[in-house]
Protein backbone atom coordinates (compact mmCIF):
# COMPACT_ATOMS: atom_id res chain seq x y z
CA UNK A 1 0.00 0.00 0.00
CA UNK A 2 1.18 3.55 -0.69
CA UNK A 3 0.43 6.84 1.03
CA UNK A 4 -1.85 8.46 -1.55
CA UNK A 5 -2.11 11.74 0.38
CA UNK A 6 1.68 12.14 0.37
CA UNK A 7 1.90 11.29 -3.32
CA UNK A 8 -0.99 13.64 -4.17
CA UNK A 9 0.87 16.47 -2.39
CA UNK A 10 4.03 15.61 -4.33
CA UNK A 11 2.10 15.61 -7.61
CA UNK A 12 0.60 19.01 -6.84
CA UNK A 13 4.14 20.29 -6.26
CA UNK A 14 4.97 19.17 -9.79
CA UNK A 15 7.10 16.16 -8.83
CA UNK A 16 7.32 13.13 -11.15
CA UNK A 17 5.47 10.32 -9.37
CA UNK A 18 6.85 7.51 -11.52
CA UNK A 19 10.37 8.77 -10.87
CA UNK A 20 9.70 8.84 -7.12
CA UNK A 21 8.71 5.16 -7.28
CA UNK A 22 11.92 4.33 -9.15
CA UNK A 23 14.09 6.22 -6.68
CA UNK A 24 12.37 4.51 -3.74
CA UNK A 25 12.86 1.05 -5.23
CA UNK A 26 9.09 0.54 -5.40
CA UNK A 27 7.12 -1.18 -8.15
CA UNK A 28 7.49 0.96 -11.29
CA UNK A 29 4.23 -0.38 -12.79
CA UNK A 30 2.40 0.67 -9.65
CA UNK A 31 4.08 4.05 -10.00
CA UNK A 32 2.67 4.42 -13.51
CA UNK A 33 -0.79 3.49 -12.21
CA UNK A 34 -0.70 5.96 -9.33
CA UNK A 35 0.75 8.74 -11.48
CA UNK A 36 -1.97 8.39 -14.11
CA UNK A 37 -4.72 8.20 -11.49
CA UNK A 38 -3.50 11.39 -9.84
CA UNK A 39 -3.67 13.12 -13.23
CA UNK A 40 -7.42 12.43 -13.45
CA UNK A 41 -9.16 15.42 -15.01
CA UNK A 42 -5.97 16.87 -16.46
CA UNK A 43 -6.57 15.59 -19.98
CA UNK A 44 -10.12 16.93 -20.08
CA UNK A 45 -8.81 20.31 -18.91
CA UNK A 46 -6.19 20.11 -21.67
CA UNK A 47 -8.90 19.65 -24.28
CA UNK A 48 -10.69 22.81 -23.15
CA UNK A 49 -7.43 24.76 -23.16
CA UNK A 50 -6.60 23.76 -26.74
CA UNK A 51 -9.84 22.76 -28.41
CA UNK A 52 -8.47 23.54 -31.88
CA UNK A 53 -5.46 21.26 -31.38
CA UNK A 54 -7.66 18.51 -29.95
CA UNK A 55 -9.99 18.62 -32.94
CA UNK A 56 -7.07 18.59 -35.40
CA UNK A 57 -5.44 15.59 -33.68
CA UNK A 58 -8.58 13.49 -33.30
CA UNK A 59 -9.84 14.42 -36.77
CA UNK A 60 -6.62 13.09 -38.30
CA UNK A 61 -6.97 9.86 -36.30
CA UNK A 62 -10.65 9.58 -37.19
CA UNK A 63 -9.93 9.91 -40.90
CA UNK A 64 -7.45 7.05 -40.58
CA UNK A 65 -9.73 4.79 -38.56
CA UNK A 66 -12.79 5.21 -40.75
CA UNK A 67 -10.95 3.32 -43.51
CA UNK A 68 -10.48 0.33 -41.21
CA UNK A 69 -13.70 0.17 -39.16
CA UNK A 70 -16.70 -1.34 -40.94
CA UNK A 71 -20.42 -1.54 -40.24
CA UNK A 72 -21.25 -3.97 -37.38
CA UNK A 73 -17.63 -4.07 -36.22
CA UNK A 74 -16.48 -4.09 -32.62
CA UNK A 75 -13.81 -1.56 -31.61
CA UNK A 76 -11.74 -1.65 -28.41
CA UNK A 77 -9.78 1.35 -27.10
CA UNK A 78 -7.04 0.07 -24.78
CA UNK A 79 -5.82 2.51 -22.15
CA UNK A 80 -8.56 4.99 -22.99
CA UNK A 81 -7.69 7.41 -20.18
CA UNK A 82 -10.38 10.08 -19.87
CA UNK A 83 -12.06 9.05 -23.14
CA UNK A 84 -10.97 12.30 -24.77
CA UNK A 85 -9.38 10.81 -27.88
CA UNK A 86 -12.12 8.22 -28.30
CA UNK A 87 -14.78 10.93 -27.98
CA UNK A 88 -13.15 12.91 -30.78
CA UNK A 89 -12.73 10.04 -33.19
CA UNK A 90 -16.25 8.69 -32.49
CA UNK A 91 -17.63 11.20 -34.99
CA UNK A 92 -15.85 9.31 -37.79
CA UNK A 93 -17.04 5.79 -36.89
CA UNK A 94 -20.12 3.88 -38.12
CA UNK A 95 -23.20 4.15 -35.89
CA UNK A 96 -23.84 0.41 -35.68
CA UNK A 97 -20.59 -0.70 -34.05
CA UNK A 98 -19.97 -2.11 -30.59
CA UNK A 99 -17.60 0.27 -28.77
CA UNK A 100 -15.56 -0.80 -25.74
CA UNK A 101 -12.90 1.03 -23.75
CA UNK A 102 -10.82 0.30 -20.67
CA UNK A 103 -8.16 1.88 -18.51
CA UNK A 104 -6.12 1.05 -15.40
CA UNK A 105 -7.71 3.96 -13.55
CA UNK A 106 -11.31 4.00 -12.33
CA UNK A 107 -10.95 7.71 -11.56
CA UNK A 108 -10.02 8.53 -15.15
CA UNK A 109 -12.89 6.48 -16.57
CA UNK A 110 -15.34 8.26 -14.25
CA UNK A 111 -14.04 11.64 -15.44
CA UNK A 112 -14.07 10.39 -19.01
CA UNK A 113 -17.65 9.20 -18.98
CA UNK A 114 -18.82 12.65 -17.93
CA UNK A 115 -16.75 14.18 -20.73
CA UNK A 116 -17.99 11.62 -23.28
CA UNK A 117 -21.60 12.42 -22.41
CA UNK A 118 -20.95 15.84 -23.97
CA UNK A 119 -18.18 15.25 -26.50
CA UNK A 120 -18.78 11.76 -27.90
CA UNK A 121 -21.31 11.21 -30.67
CA UNK A 122 -24.56 10.54 -28.82
CA UNK A 123 -25.55 7.25 -30.43
CA UNK A 124 -22.17 5.73 -29.55
CA UNK A 125 -21.96 7.30 -26.09
CA UNK A 126 -25.12 5.54 -24.91
CA UNK A 127 -23.78 2.14 -26.08
CA UNK A 128 -20.20 2.57 -24.83
CA UNK A 129 -18.98 -0.20 -22.51
CA UNK A 130 -16.22 0.89 -20.14
CA UNK A 131 -14.29 -1.25 -17.67
CA UNK A 132 -11.13 -1.22 -15.58
CA UNK A 133 -8.41 -3.57 -16.82
CA UNK A 134 -4.70 -3.87 -17.55
CA UNK A 135 -3.31 -4.11 -21.08
CA UNK A 136 -1.30 -7.21 -20.20
CA UNK A 137 -4.49 -9.05 -19.12
CA UNK A 138 -7.41 -7.87 -21.21
CA UNK A 139 -10.59 -9.58 -19.88
CA UNK A 140 -12.01 -10.45 -23.30
CA UNK A 141 -11.97 -13.74 -25.26
CA UNK A 142 -9.41 -14.59 -27.94
CA UNK A 143 -10.16 -13.15 -31.40
CA UNK A 144 -13.28 -11.37 -30.13
CA UNK A 145 -12.73 -7.77 -31.35
CA UNK A 146 -12.48 -6.59 -34.96
CA UNK A 147 -10.31 -3.51 -34.42
CA UNK A 148 -8.14 -2.94 -31.35
CA UNK A 149 -6.55 0.50 -30.94
CA UNK A 150 -4.28 2.42 -28.59
CA UNK A 151 -3.40 6.09 -28.29
CA UNK A 152 -0.17 6.64 -26.33
CA UNK A 153 -1.18 3.96 -23.83
CA UNK A 154 1.72 1.63 -24.64
CA UNK A 155 3.95 4.68 -24.28
CA UNK A 156 5.33 4.29 -20.71
CA UNK A 157 6.03 0.54 -20.98
CA UNK A 158 9.64 0.20 -22.12
CA UNK A 159 10.75 -3.42 -21.82
CA UNK A 160 7.19 -4.80 -22.02
CA UNK A 161 6.51 -3.99 -25.68
CA UNK A 162 6.33 -7.56 -26.99
CA UNK A 163 4.27 -8.82 -24.05
CA UNK A 164 1.65 -6.09 -24.46
CA UNK A 165 1.53 -6.41 -28.25
CA UNK A 166 0.92 -10.15 -27.95
CA UNK A 167 -2.09 -9.42 -25.75
CA UNK A 168 -3.50 -6.87 -28.21
CA UNK A 169 -3.05 -9.38 -31.03
CA UNK A 170 -4.71 -12.10 -28.94
CA UNK A 171 -8.04 -10.29 -28.62
CA UNK A 172 -8.13 -8.90 -32.18
CA UNK A 173 -9.54 -10.90 -35.07
CA UNK A 174 -8.59 -8.43 -37.82
CA UNK A 175 -6.52 -5.33 -37.06
CA UNK A 176 -4.56 -3.58 -34.35
CA UNK A 177 -4.03 0.14 -34.92
CA UNK A 178 -1.53 1.93 -32.72
CA UNK A 179 -1.08 5.67 -32.32
CA UNK A 180 2.13 5.65 -30.31
CA UNK A 181 5.38 7.62 -29.98
CA UNK A 182 8.07 6.79 -32.53
CA UNK A 183 11.56 6.03 -31.31
CA UNK A 184 12.85 5.26 -34.79
CA UNK A 185 11.68 8.59 -36.27
CA UNK A 186 12.55 10.80 -33.31
CA UNK A 187 15.34 13.33 -32.90
CA UNK A 188 18.30 12.80 -30.57
CA UNK A 189 16.65 15.11 -28.03
CA UNK A 190 13.38 13.24 -28.38
CA UNK A 191 15.08 9.88 -27.90
CA UNK A 192 16.86 11.14 -24.78
CA UNK A 193 13.48 12.21 -23.41
CA UNK A 194 11.93 8.82 -24.21
CA UNK A 195 14.83 7.07 -22.45
CA UNK A 196 14.48 9.27 -19.38
CA UNK A 197 10.73 8.64 -19.14
CA UNK A 198 10.91 4.91 -19.85
CA UNK A 199 8.97 5.10 -23.12
CA UNK A 200 8.63 2.28 -25.63
CA UNK A 201 11.17 1.78 -28.43
CA UNK A 202 11.54 -0.07 -31.72
CA UNK A 203 7.85 -0.93 -32.18
CA UNK A 204 8.26 -2.40 -35.70
CA UNK A 205 10.72 -4.97 -34.36
CA UNK A 206 8.47 -5.88 -31.44
CA UNK A 207 5.36 -6.12 -33.65
CA UNK A 208 7.09 -8.71 -35.83
CA UNK A 209 8.35 -10.63 -32.78
CA UNK A 210 4.81 -10.66 -31.32
CA UNK A 211 3.44 -12.26 -34.48
CA UNK A 212 1.78 -9.26 -36.13
CA UNK A 213 2.17 -8.11 -39.73
CA UNK A 214 2.98 -4.40 -39.93
CA UNK A 215 1.19 -3.39 -43.10
CA UNK A 216 1.86 0.34 -42.87
CA UNK A 217 3.45 2.93 -40.60
CA UNK A 218 3.46 6.69 -41.01
CA UNK A 219 3.75 9.85 -38.87
CA UNK A 220 0.79 11.97 -37.80
CA UNK A 221 0.96 15.61 -38.79
CA UNK A 222 -0.98 17.05 -35.83
CA UNK A 223 1.13 16.51 -32.72
CA UNK A 224 1.33 18.56 -29.54
CA UNK A 225 4.97 17.85 -28.67
CA UNK A 226 7.69 17.61 -31.36
CA UNK A 227 9.84 15.63 -28.91
CA UNK A 228 7.10 12.98 -28.76
CA UNK A 229 5.98 12.42 -32.38
CA UNK A 230 3.06 10.06 -32.95
CA UNK A 231 3.24 7.35 -35.58
CA UNK A 232 0.32 5.28 -36.79
CA UNK A 233 1.05 1.55 -36.99
CA UNK A 234 -1.46 -0.52 -39.00
CA UNK A 235 -1.12 -4.17 -37.98
CA UNK A 236 -2.94 -7.07 -39.62
CA UNK A 237 -3.78 -10.09 -37.52
CA UNK A 238 -3.90 -13.75 -38.47
CA UNK A 239 -7.61 -14.45 -38.04
CA UNK A 240 -7.61 -18.06 -36.88
CA UNK A 241 -10.88 -19.00 -35.21
CA UNK A 242 -12.97 -15.85 -34.84
CA UNK A 243 -14.76 -15.87 -31.51
CA UNK A 244 -17.29 -13.13 -32.22
CA UNK A 245 -20.99 -13.61 -31.63
CA UNK A 246 -24.08 -11.58 -32.47
CA UNK A 247 -24.52 -10.56 -28.83
CA UNK A 248 -22.27 -8.33 -26.74
CA UNK A 249 -18.70 -9.55 -26.36
CA UNK A 250 -18.55 -11.33 -22.98
CA UNK A 251 -16.11 -10.47 -20.23
CA UNK A 252 -13.72 -13.19 -19.10
CA UNK A 253 -11.79 -13.66 -15.90
CA UNK A 254 -8.29 -12.15 -16.33
CA UNK A 255 -6.88 -15.03 -14.28
CA UNK A 256 -8.64 -18.12 -15.63
CA UNK A 257 -10.03 -16.88 -18.95
CA UNK A 258 -13.46 -18.31 -18.03
CA UNK A 259 -16.58 -16.33 -19.03
CA UNK A 260 -17.95 -14.06 -16.31
CA UNK A 261 -21.68 -13.82 -15.57
CA UNK A 262 -23.38 -10.69 -14.26
CA UNK A 263 -24.93 -10.86 -10.77
CA UNK A 264 -26.18 -7.43 -9.65
CA UNK A 265 -23.12 -5.50 -8.48
CA UNK A 266 -20.48 -8.09 -9.38
CA UNK A 267 -19.31 -10.47 -12.10
CA UNK A 268 -18.53 -14.09 -11.31
CA UNK A 269 -17.45 -17.33 -12.91
CA UNK A 270 -18.15 -20.49 -10.92
CA UNK A 271 -15.65 -22.48 -12.96
CA UNK A 272 -13.05 -19.72 -12.67
CA UNK A 273 -13.60 -19.29 -8.96
CA UNK A 274 -13.27 -15.50 -8.78
CA UNK A 275 -15.69 -12.57 -8.53
CA UNK A 276 -15.09 -8.96 -9.58
CA UNK A 277 -16.87 -5.85 -8.22
CA UNK A 278 -18.80 -3.29 -10.26
CA UNK A 279 -18.41 0.33 -9.07
CA UNK A 280 -20.54 3.13 -10.53
CA UNK A 281 -21.60 0.66 -13.22
CA UNK A 282 -17.98 -0.01 -14.22
CA UNK A 283 -16.65 -3.60 -13.92
CA UNK A 284 -13.29 -3.76 -12.12
CA UNK A 285 -11.61 -6.56 -14.05
CA UNK A 286 -8.04 -6.71 -12.81
CA UNK A 287 -6.47 -9.81 -11.30
CA UNK A 288 -5.29 -7.81 -8.25
CA UNK A 289 -8.94 -7.08 -7.35
CA UNK A 290 -10.22 -10.65 -7.83
CA UNK A 291 -12.24 -11.99 -4.90
CA UNK A 292 -12.00 -15.71 -4.22
CA UNK A 293 -15.51 -17.15 -4.56
CA UNK A 294 -15.86 -20.83 -5.42
CA UNK A 295 -19.55 -21.14 -4.49
CA UNK A 296 -22.51 -18.76 -4.72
Amino acid sequence: MVDIKRLRDAYQRGENITQKFKESGLNTLQGIEVAYDLQSGGYVQGVYKDLKGFKAYTSEMGEILKDHVCSLDSVLDCGTGELTTLSGISHYLPNDIELLAFDLSLSRINVGRRFAARAMRGDLAVKLRTFVAAIDRIPLPDKSVNVVMTSHSLEPNFGREQQLLQELLRVSCRKVILFEPSWENNTDDGRSRMERLGYIRDLPKHIEAAGGYLKNVFPLQNISNPLNPTNCYIIEVSQGDINQSKIDIPFVCPISGEHLNHFGNYLWSESGGYAYPIIEGIPILRDKYAILMTLK
